[in-house]
C-alpha cells in the first residue's frame, strides 16, 4: 500500500509569543517515523510530510500540502497532532478528502488518545489509533491489505452508530523488536532544539524508553502510559552511532521522562558510548531522587553536558499537590550533585496550578534564583484532557477549552486554566516577571559570558536574549 503519515502546518508563533519564537524546537517527529519504520518492514511505501516543522522552517503551507498529496496519490493517510493543533487538523483533512474521498484517514497522536471522543470533532477522519502504534498499526494495514474488516482490532478507534468505541493496544514490552526510527524519510537539515538545549550542530532527538511510573497530575501518559519499558544499553548506543556515521549529528536531546531511572542501564549505556568514541554531545531529562554524583561524572565523561530536572515549585505544598513525589530539599540535592560533577543543569517550572497562590508563584520565582540553573524554563499549568489535573482544575476554576490552540504552557493570548486567585493578566505578569528577573539579573549575565566558548555559543545567547527582553 502507498501510506503518507504528515504533521499539519502549524506555525511557531502559535505556541510561542512572537518575541520567543526564536527559542522555540524544530524536532522530528519521533512516533511517525517508528510507525513508519514497521511499515517499511511490512513492504508497504512510505512518504512522510513533517508539515509542522516545514511551516517553520520552509514557509510550508496547505496548498503546498495539497499538492504533495496529490503527487504521491496515497492510499493512507495517517495525520499525527496534539491538541492545540485541532483546527490544523482539521483543514488537513479536509483536504485529503478532498483530493480523494476514498483515502482512508487515520489520526493518531495525544489528540486522540487523550480522549477518543476527539475522533467526533474530526468528521473527515475514518479512524483513530490509540497508544503506542508501533505494532498494533501492522496488523491493522494487513487488513487494509486484504480488504478486511478492521473495526475491531487492538489499538484502533472507530465510530459506531453515535458513539467512539476503541481497543487498547497490546503493551510492549520489548523494545528492541521496533526497528529505529525511519529517519531517512525526514528532511533531517530542517530540525534543531531550542537554542539553549544544544551545543553543536547538527542535533537531533532519541528515545531510549518510554512510560513513567510516577503520577505527577498534570501529566499526560496518553501514549506510552506508566509501564517503564526501555531498548537494551547496546540498542541505544546502536542508534547513537547511527546518527553520528549516517546522518553526521554532533547533538542529541534524549526525550526519555526518566532517563535515569535503571541506574545500570545507563551505566551501561555511558561505557558503551565511551568505548566507541562516539563524537556526540548529549542532554537529558530525569528526576532529582534517581541520580548519584557518580552517575553523573560517568555521564559527562560520556558526552553528558545538560540534565533537565521537572522541579515545577518552590513550594512543598503544591509539590505535594501536583503529586510531585519530591520535596525542595531533594531538588536542592540533585542540582547541587549535577553541578557538583560539572553538568549544567536545565530546570523546568510551572506557574498556575489550580489552588496555587500569587505568594506560591513567587515561592517559585525566587527558588529558581537560589538554585541558579543555567536554564530556566518557565511554563503555565495546562490542564489536558485525560490528565488528573483537567478534572482538578474543573473544581478550581474555569477550563478555558473553547479554543484548544491556547492549550500551549507558552503563555498564549487566553489562558487555558484561569484561576479563583488571580487573573489572566495577572498570571501573564507573574510569567513574564518570572523570565526578566531571572535571565536580567548580572549574576547570570556574567556568569553566560564566563561560559562562552564559540561563536556558535554567542549566537544561541544572542537569540535567548532576544525571545526574554522582547516581551
Amino acid at each position: 500500500m502507498k501510506i503518507l503519515f504528515l504533521t499539519p502546518p502549524y506555525k511557531k508563533d502559535k505556541i510561542f509569543r512572537k518575541s520567543m519564537k526564536h527559542l522555540g524546537a524544530v524536532l522530528p517527529p519521533l512516533g511517525i517515523a517508528y510507525v513508519a519504520a514497521v511499515l517499511e518492514r511490512d513492504d508497504h511505501e512510505v512518504r512522510i510530510i513533517d508539515a509542522t516543522a516545514e511551516s517553520t522552517v520552509l514557509d510550508y503551507n496547505f496548498d503546498k500540502l495539497r499538492k504533495d498529496i496529490e503527487d504521491f496519490q496515497p492510499d493512507v493517510v495517517g495525520v499525527s497532532g496534539n491538541i492545540p493543533q485541532l483546527e490544523n487538523l482539521q483543514e488537513t483533512l479536509k483536504i485529503v478528502k478532498e483530493i480523494n474521498p476514498k483515502i482512508i484517514t487515520i489520526v493518531g497522536g495525544p489528540i486522540v488518545s487523550s480522549d477518543i471522543n476527539f475522533l467526533k470533532k474530526l468528521p473527515n477522519a475514518d479512524y483513530g489509533v490509540l497508544g503506542e502504534a508501533d505494532l498494533a498499526i501492522s496488523e491493522i494495514f494487513k487488513k487494509l491489505e486484504k480488504k478486511e474488516k478492521i473495526e475491531g482490532s487492538e489499538g484502533l478507534i472507530w465510530r459506531e452508530q453515535n458513539t467512539v468505541k476503541s481497543i487498547k493496544p497490546r503493551d510492549i514490552f520489548d523494545l528492541d523488536v521496533i526497528p529505529m526510527p525511519a529517519r531517512h524519510l525526514l528532511k533531517m537539515h530542517i530540525y534543531r532544539p531550542s537554542p539553549a538545549n544544544y551545543r553543536r550542530l547538527p542535533a537531533s532527538t532519541i528515545m531510549t524508553s518510554r512510560g513513567c511510573p510516577y503520577k505527577c497530575t498534570f501529566c499526560s501518559r496518553s501514549i506510552e502510559g506508566m509501564a517503564w519499558r526501555a531498548h537494551s544499553a547496546e540498542r541505544v548506543v546502536d542508534e547513537f552511532e547511527e546518527l553520528a556515521t549516517k546522518y553526521g549529528i554532533k547533538d542529541v536531546q534524549i526525550f526519555d521522562d526518566t532517563f535515569t531511572l535503571h541506574i545500570k542501564r545507563i551505566e551501561d549505556i555511558c561505557k558503551g558510548l565511551i568505548e566507541r568514541n562516539i563524537d556526540i554531545g548529549w542532554n537529558c531529562m530525569t528526576r532529582v531522587d534517581r541520580v548519584t554524583v557518580d552517575l553523573f561524572k560517568l555521564m559527562k565523561k560520556a558526552g553528558c553536558y545538560e540534565v533537565g530536572f521537572g522541579i515545577e515549585s518552590g513550594s512543598d505544598r503544591i509539590l505535594k499537590f501536583i503529586k510531585k513525589s519530591a520535596t525542595t530539599d531533594q531538588i536542592r540535592h540533585g542540582v547541587n550533585l549535577a553541578k557538583e560533577a560539572g553538568i549544567d543543569v536545565r530546570g523546568f517550572f510551572m506557574l498556575g496550578f489550580p489552588t496555587e497562590t500569587k505568594n506560591e508563584i513567587m515561592q517559585t520565582i525566587k527558588f529558581a534564583k537560589e538554585l541558579n540553573v543555567d536554564v530556566a524554563q518557565f511554563m503555565i499549568a495546562t490542564p489536558y484532557p485525560g490528565t488528573e489535573m483537567w478534572n482538578i482544575a474543573k473544581e478550581n476554576g474555569r477550563i478555558n477549552d473553547e479554543d484548544y490552540s491556547n492549550f500551549t504552557f507558552y503563555a498564549p493570548d487566553k489562558m487555558p486554566f484561569s484561576s479563583e486567585n488571580f487573573t489572566d493578566q495577572e498570571l501573564v505578569n507573574l510569567y513574564r516577571k518570572a523570565y526578566r528577573s531571572y535571565y536580567l539579573r548580572p549574576k547570570f549575565i556574567i556568569k553566560q559570558l564566563l561560559k562562552v566558548r564559540s561563536l556558535q555559543d554567542i549566537n544561541r545567547n544572542w537569540l535567548a536574549a532576544k525571545g526574554i527582553t522582547g516581551f
